[in-house]
């Protein structure tokens, strides 16, 4: 960047500053400090080790609140009712967030999984997979070991009968997974 553009930066960032509630730096603690008493909260609510959570986002204006949760087996909807009841209680604390839409749900059957936690009760389902690099395919999850997912998927040759394989992938591998439904 040249001088010129730096001044020109470092002016309206300034002018922002003096602005109060308007400024970048308020801004950028107020979304701070929602996720970290979203997230400090839900470490207390979620203290039963039974239920954990997939993601928290925060829109830039700080009016959507988005937290996802999921469980070993399963969320249910008065669990995130309840959740959501505390959250909404606690974020009322915080003097200088206007009004907001708070959304507590679980992840939903066609959300990607992107936690290893969330693999072991799909054991038996199909499942589309993306790797880091790029590469999808789909198959059986067969087993969850450690880190390691157990993948069978068919595998043919031009010429040649399909035959089952097992693919062996460490979780560090996937970019996410989604299950397949199927309504067969």
């Amino acid at each position: 960047m040249d001088n010129l553009h730096s001044c020109s930066f470092l002016i309206t960032f300034a002018s922002k500053l003096s602005e109060g509630t308007e400024s970048p730096l308020f801004h950028l603690s107020m979304i701070n400090a929602v996720r970290n008493k979203v997230l400090q909260t839900l470490e207390r609510l979620l203290a039963d080790n039974a239920h954990f959570v997939v993601e928290v986002k925060i829109s830039p204006d700080l009016k959507r609140i988005g937290v996802a949760l999921d469980g070993d087996t399963g969320v249910d909807i008065d669990f995130c009712a309840a959740v959501s009841r505390e959250l909404g209680n606690e974020l009322e604390t915080l003097e200088d967030l206007g009004a907001y839409v708070l959304e507590v749900s679980s992840p939903g059957a066609d959300a990607p999984m992107k936690l290893l936690r969330q693999f072991p009760k799909h054991v038996g389902r199909e499942l589309k997979v993306v790797l880091n690099d790029g590469t999808e395919f789909k198959g059986i999850l067969e087993e969850v070991a450690g880190d390691q997912l157990h993948i069978v998927y068919k595998h043919k040759e031009k010429g040649k009968k399909a035959e089952e394989r097992t693919r062996v992938l460490p979780f560090s591998e996937i970019e996410y997974a989604k299950v397949i439904i199927s309504f067969k």
